[in-house]
């Protein structure tokens, strides 16, 4: 838990599991007589400052309700077993001290008494981005604080929960970015390269599939002269984009085989298959692919393998370059793996077999490659389609591009 020795007399983790403390006291969840409630109070803290509309709490709390006046009587017995639970003193009628409401707005206190880990986790994040350039020594230090709050995922204990997904991809990539940096300043300013190496394999725990964080432990590796290690976690990593997800080493891991053992093609204990790419996607126009979505649409519902479709949208300023960068995307991909041009700045892909974490790892990877080239800015959004999801493909994701 955080060492931060000021009194408060909340404090609030959620960062991993859920965990609570009144006065210094842990609150278990069998202290809890409603579920409802725990979820709404770890939505309000999650909020912490903003003020939230009982029509809100009740869409959350209740998604399958009519929102009905019955559910507004539900939600006053909510927030009152959420009052008892942190309060247990406090008089029938009594103003609270931590959960507050006025017209028609719930929110948690937004200042002392209570402490929220994601609160003191952003700004610490925050704070070591400021101090990089000006102080990276107190830099070090700032990361590697907001790095020890961090026990896990947002809510880990509930992987499931609707509302609180945004909030765990947003505080992952905080601390994956977080851990990206604070190796960078130790390798450069401290020159212990070891310890670098060490950030990037305990946030390679947290999300093994994050290419940048495999490429940065190789290039320390190679930049330590420990060239049989780069070569066993080069091999590492390739194996586990073909096995997991079907796709080559990328162009950045590539090139950090090429300082490894340069003027060779291979690692040693590489089979000539891993060392050569892909063939890549099927190129194709417009219609040849909406026609191809409709089949793979049709092949998902008998399958019930997931299918993600995927739009590369670049900026105005790389919009011209839609048609040069096509054969670079088709070949940071699969066959049988589709992609065309969809409009003018926009390239459409769909992939066969890849769910949530397949896309986020090639969506990851195209952003990486394409605002490496210089085309500006580039947004990747997706829809994975799994069974039992009705609409079109095109009606979910490609009619946005239009």
């Amino acid at each position: 838990m955080d060492t931060n020795s000021q009194v408060y007399r909340l404090r609030i983790y959620m960062l991993g599991s859920f965990y609570l403390e009144v006065d210094g006291k842990e609150i278990s969840t069998a202290d809890w007589r409603s579920k409802k409630a725990l979820n709404l109070f770890r939505y309000l803290a999650a909020r912490r400052g903003e003020k939230v509309p009982k029509d809100r709490l009740i869409e959350v709390l209740w998604p399958e309700s009519d929102h009905g006046g019955s559910m507004e009587q539900n939600l006053h017995t909510c927030v009152y077993f959420a009052r008892r639970v942190i309060e247990p003193n406090l008089q029938a009628y009594g103003k609270s001290e931590f959960i507050l409401y006025s017209n028609g707005l719930y929110h948690l206190a937004p200042c002392e008494p209570c402490w929220v880990d994601v609160e003191r986790f952003e700004r610490l994040y925050e704070e070591g981005k400021a101090l990089t350039k000006e102080d990276s020594s107190r830099a070090i230090g700032v990361f590697k604080s907001a790095l020890g709050l961090y026990r896990g995922d947002f809510l880990a204990e509930d992987p499931y929960l609707e509302w609180a997904a945004d909030a765990r991809e947003y505080y992952r990539e905080m601390y994956l970015d977080a851990a990206l940096r604070v190796s960078a300043l130790v390798a450069d300013v401290t020159h212990d390269i070891g310890e670098a190496i060490r950030l990037c394999r305990t946030a390679l725990r947290k999300d093994p599939y994050r290419e940048d964080l495999h490429y940065a432990v190789i290039g320390y590796l190679v930049q330590a002269g420990r060239s049989t290690e780069a070569a066993t976690q080069y091999r590492a990593y390739a194996r586990m984009m073909r096995e997991e997800f079907g796709l080559e080493p990328s162009r950045e891991a590539k090139a950090l085989l090429s300082r490894l053992l340069p003027g060779r093609q291979q690692v040693a204990g590489t089979s000539d298959r891993e060392a050569t790419s892909s063939k890549g996607a099927f190129l194709c126009d417009e219609k040849t692919f909406e026609s191809i979505c409709s089949l793979e649409r049709r092949r998902q519902e008998r399958s019930q393998q997931p299918v993600t479709f995927m739009l590369v949208s670049m900026s105005k300023e790389g919009s011209g370059q839609v048609m040069q960068q096509l054969p670079l995307v088709a070949s940071s991909l699969r066959r049988g793996d589709t992609v065309c041009q969809w409009n003018s700045n926009t390239i459409a892909i769909c992939l066969w077999g890849t769910g949530e974490i397949g896309a986020r790892v090639v969506s990851r990877r195209l952003k990486r490659d394409l605002e490496h080239d210089a085309c500006g800015p580039v947004n990747v959004t997706y829809d994975v389609l799994k069974d039992g999801d009705d609409g079109s493909p095109l009606g979910i994701l490609l009619q946005k591009a239009r």
